[in-house]
């Protein structure tokens, strides 16, 4: 039965004091308490440095945290058919399976007629698209248009759904209409094919991009959305069923943004896990939030959109509701409580030689060898000029003899969002205790030509142990994601598997990005799909346990309870 939401306040606690970027860096703010803390059992699973819960405070020198931008930006797909004549639209989704990446979008005719696409590739990097046959345009089938009507829309592949249901669409639909519109799911084998399911899961339209995982350390379906709280914000959900209505709060009074004849939107019907606050700049509202899971982690790249509102912008605004968009890096271990970085991961500016004014984030990521490989849209304009299309043709007119940007691919090293760094004479930090599977250490590090980094094995008290301090082995100097250490020439330490450790690390002139335990090479390749095309049940979605902040020990995580409610529409009634 659905439950009865009580609205989570937005987390103000935040690792980084300052904002973080590319070669933009701040000294890491340590917490107390992890030295009598129970050992935190990372077993083989991939570990990385998006905040200190690895980190042991008191020893912790000369190290600074890095928010890393992808090192590499090219557009992959033009808008240059007639199906996408003004551009295609903010939101988009990425899958990987068996070697196959598939790339949902949106686009504008002419006309602007609203059209939902897919495009292909094996490589990430030279995209077709699939001449379909299933939807007719201007007389012809020849085109990649799938027959569904759904532009506010991500996509994802189901490790819970029997084979005919793998990819599911989240979809908004029947806007404005109060007794049908809201949230739909659609499910399909292959991307093409689409079922399209009648259950509203929830009776309100939240106007943007709703984006799902599956969490396999709650057993849950986790789905954001926009929320309006007061202004655009983040909003979450759990559920054990994503085919069934979802729970909310019915005793909210409705937001009716479109007028009381239409469906209303969400406020506070849903928990509110991220939203601006006193650390963002006047009039930024978060547009969308495109949330993955990545080794056990959750990311967002939210889209914080500038509104144009206020004496510093008026003369900008070409309507009441115009700005620009940069996308933002999050991170969080629960999916609740977020830490959002604001200087930009991809910012709005020149990019493979266009100036693009609003940028935003494709839900989803693939991997190919040593790359990630993200996709966001940019346009050559502002948010507010599709709304002035709609009244002056004269002015849609022009803007269709315009380079209209397009769909980007946004390049980052494999794990590489973060880094832990640091420059000359260097820094060094240690990790609480931990226990760990297997008999291999290996790390993913880059490294100047003069630096390095060393790693020594610690007992619990952090004492070396024989054999495997920083001494027994040279510097490593080298830029790889699965560097195996060697101590005296030997990488095996699985005599001290399952037993409290800690890891101390020496950084000269480095970055290092994660480290990891297992078997022996072959594991840990298979593992991190280092061979090159991740699996469909993506190897960065392991769990990782959460820890109790008061007293340390490891913990499972846990949904939020919540007082039973029956879900119903606001206008049923």
């Amino acid at each position: 039965m659905p439950n009865k939401f009580t609205s989570l306040s937005v987390n103000r606690r935040h690792f980084l004091k300052s904002a973080l970027g590319t070669s933009v860096v701040a000294t890491i703010p340590f917490h107390s308490g992890s030295a009598k803390n129970a050992p935190i059992e990372i077993a083989t699973h991939r570990q990385l440095f998006l905040d200190d819960f690895l980190l042991d405070p008191g020893s912790t020198r000369g190290i600074t945290r890095t928010l890393n931008r992808p090192h590499r930006i090219e557009r992959v797909l033009k808008p240059d058919r007639p199906s996408e004549a003004l551009g295609f639209i903010f939101y988009g989704s990425v899958v990987d399976e068996d070697g196959t990446a598939k790339l949902f979008h949106g686009s504008y005719d002419a006309e602007k007629r609203k059209h939902f696409k897919i495009a292909t590739s094996e490589d990430g990097i030279h995209w077709e698209r699939p001449e379909l046959g299933l939807v007719d345009y201007h007389g012809g089938r020849d085109n990649n248009l799938l027959p569904v009507d759904a532009v506010e829309a991500s996509v994802f592949l189901d490790p819970n759904a029997p084979p005919e249901k793998r990819y599911r669409l989240l979809y908004s639909r029947h806007w404005p209409e109060p007794e049908k519109a809201g949230v739909y799911l659609a499910s399909s084998p292959d991307g093409i094919r689409w079922t399209e399911s009648n259950v509203r899961l929830l009776p309100f339209v939240p106007d943007s991009q709703h984006c799902a995982v599956w969490d396999e350390s709650i057993g849950k379906y986790v789905i954001y959305t926009r929320t309006w709280n007061p202004v655009r914000a983040i909003a979450r959900v759990a559920v054990d069923d994503i085919e069934q209505p979802w729970p909310y709060d019915d005793s909210i009074e409705p937001h009716h943004i479109w007028g009381p004849e239409k469906v209303p939107t969400l406020s506070r019907e849903l928990p509110t896990v991220m939203a601006r606050d006193d650390r963002d700049p006047p009039g930024v509202q978060l547009y969308t939030n495109t949330v993955i899971r990545y080794h056990g982690n959750y990311l967002a790249f939210p889209a914080a959109y500038q509104t144009f509102n206020g004496p510093e912008w008026k003369d900008r605004a070409l309507n009441g509701n115009d700005g620009t968009f940069d996308i933002q890096f999050a991170s969080s271990r629960d999916g609740i409580d977020w830490n959002r970085r604001r200087s930009p991961y991809v910012a709005a500016g020149f990019h493979d030689g266009l100036d693009l004014r609003l940028v935003s984030m494709a839900q989803g990521l693939i991997r190919r060898g040593r790359d990630l490989h993200q996709y966001f849209i940019g346009w050559p304009h502002t948010h507010g000029r599709p709304v002035v299309w709609d009244k002056d043709t004269e002015d849609r007119a022009e803007w269709l003899k315009k380079d209209l940007g397009g769909i980007y691919r946004a390049t980052q090293r494999v794990d590489g969002f973060v880094s832990l760094d640091a420059g000359y004479p260097g820094g060094s930090f240690t990790t609480s205790p931990l226990t760990f599977s297997g008999n291999r250490l290996r790390l993913n590090l880059s490294t100047a030509g003069s630096g390095g980094v060393r790693v020594a094995l610690l007992d619990e008290s952090g004492k070396s142990l024989p054999g495997f301090a920083e001494k027994d082995h040279d510097w490593i100097n080298a830029d790889a994601i699965d560097h195996e250490v060697r101590w005296k020439g030997d990488p095996d330490l699985g005599q001290h598997a399952g037993k409290p450790v800690r890891l101390r690390f020496e950084l000269r002139n480095a970055k290092l990005f994660a480290f990891q335990f297992g078997e022996k090479t072959d594991d840990l390749v298979a593992l991190t799909g280092s061979a090159g095309v991740s699996p469909a049940a993506e190897p960065w979605s392991a769990s990782i346990p959460a820890r109790n902040q008061s007293t340390g020990a490891t913990r499972p995580h846990r949904a939020p309870s919540r007082t039973s409610k029956r879900a119903r529409s606001p206008h049923s009634q």
